[in-house]
């Protein structure tokens, strides 16, 4: 019997989420997870774990942003995407956002890209400070904590 499904350690053709829901300090958190990127997570070269932090520019009562600024968001998701994911060097693996703030983390094989990336982003959406780390992460171990 032949099967279809990806190898471990393969990029995923298509990416499919799921939603998870919970506190942060009191406060609630809503958890985007790509849970196709879990068949990568054994790939070595995908060593490096690339965080966005975005503060909400208005955030309501309990850290959450408002419709208007969620498009805003998803457009800068989307450009990060375009460009990291380029010829499948990164995938966005979580969205988290919670406590007036929006995290996008990403797994790379390509550390170096991440600086002009940034600087390219920024340009395009001057109205959100767009904040930003690069960390080794062999395990994946911020994925999996939302395993």
């Amino acid at each position: 019997m032949f099967s279809f499904l990806k190898k471990p350690g393969e990029y995923p053709s298509e990416s499919k989420w799921s939603i998870l829901q919970g506190q942060n300090n009191g406060k609630p958190m809503i958890v985007r997870r790509n849970t196709s990127a879990k068949q990568l997570s054994s790939n070595p070269e995908f060593a490096y774990r690339v965080g966005f932090a975005i503060p909400l520019l208005a955030p309501n009562e309990v850290g959450l942003p408002t419709n208007e600024e969620t498009a805003s968001l998803n457009q800068i998701e989307d450009e990060l995407s375009v460009q990291l994911e380029k010829d499948k060097a990164s995938i966005l693996v979580l969205s988290i956002t919670t406590g007036g703030m929006r995290e996008f983390v990403f797994y790379t094989k390509d550390s170096q890209m991440v600086e002009k990336v940034v600087i390219d982003v920024r340009s395009k959406f001057s109205s959100h400070e767009i904040q930003y780390y690069v960390e080794e992460d062999k395990k994946w171990s911020v994925y999996k904590q939302f395993a």
